[in-house]
């Protein structure tokens, strides 16, 4: 079964974004629900960290993003990758 790189960079997005201070609300199905969806829906909530819930999903994948050394080394890579996509750009103008 190949991982679903896009579903879970998406998710971690959506994540940071919905989170306050580190922390998301998560229903009884693990969906992520600001506090004012959770409050006019009258749903249950319960507190999470956003990065532990980030770093599990990346884990169940097989990459650890605590480990610094990983996220630098993802780093350099986006980075070279888009400076090859800059060179091929402008080497067919």
């Amino acid at each position: 079964m190949n991982p679903d790189w896009s579903k879970v960079i998406n998710n971690a997005v959506e994540v940071l974004q919905k989170s306050d201070n580190g922390i998301v609300l998560l229903d009884m199905y693990n969906n992520i629900m600001t506090p004012e969806e959770a409050a006019f829906n009258k749903i249950t909530v319960t507190p999470y960290n956003a990065l532990k819930f980030i770093q599990q999903q990346f884990a169940s994948l097989g990459f650890d993003i605590y480990k610094k050394e990983n996220r630098i080394k993802m780093i350099a890579l986006l980075e070279e990758i888009d400076r090859q996509m800059n060179e091929k750009r402008k080497a067919k103008f």
